[in-house]
């Protein structure tokens, strides 16, 4: 890997270092910067942290969704698991501040919560409709908030029962 990073800075500074060994008038400068426009360029694009894409067309990504897998009943008696992600849209932004300072407590609440449904409930629009509710009134519960202050929406990003 070194050797890599050495020969690559030898790329990019030997025709500095030829041109002001050389240089008596301004056309080896300029001929020397036309060199090294394109390393300046290069480096440039690889300092500057790019803005990750999202599904809707641009800009940075949103918060990172939370992500859980747990066992859930079902009316045959086999166990079923849920996998799923989730984001919460806040009121205000402290309150988004706040389920992160508290993330783990929230992630404890939310295993509990998600291991008690029903894997035959939970595949209905209804049963899914509850099961934000419930997000809602927990997630909000931790942070000591209602739904106008703290969380007022969960949004689903990954759903799935087997």
């Amino acid at each position: 890997m070194n050797r890599r990073i050495n020969a690559f800075l030898l790329k990019l500074f030997l025709p500095l270092n030829k041109c002001f060994h050389t240089m008596k008038f301004i056309a080896p400068l300029m001929s020397c910067l036309k060199n090294l426009l394109p390393a300046l360029m290069l480096l440039s694009v690889l300092a500057v942290p790019q803005a990750q894409a999202n599904d809707h067309g641009g800009g940075a990504a949103g918060p990172e969704p939370m992500k859980f897998t747990v066992n859930v009943g079902s009316a045959n008696g086999f166990g079923k698991y849920l996998q799923l992600e989730m984001v919460f849209e806040t009121a205000h932004p402290e309150a988004g501040m706040a389920i992160a300072a508290v993330k783990p407590k929230v992630q404890h609440q939310m295993i509990l919560l998600l291991s008690g449904e029903n894997a035959d409930h939970l595949r209905t629009r209804e049963g899914k409709r509850e099961l934000m509710e419930k997000i809602i009134e927990v997630v909000n519960k931790v942070i000591d908030e209602t739904e106008k202050t703290g969380v007022k929406e969960v949004l689903f990003t990954n759903f799935i029962i087997q």
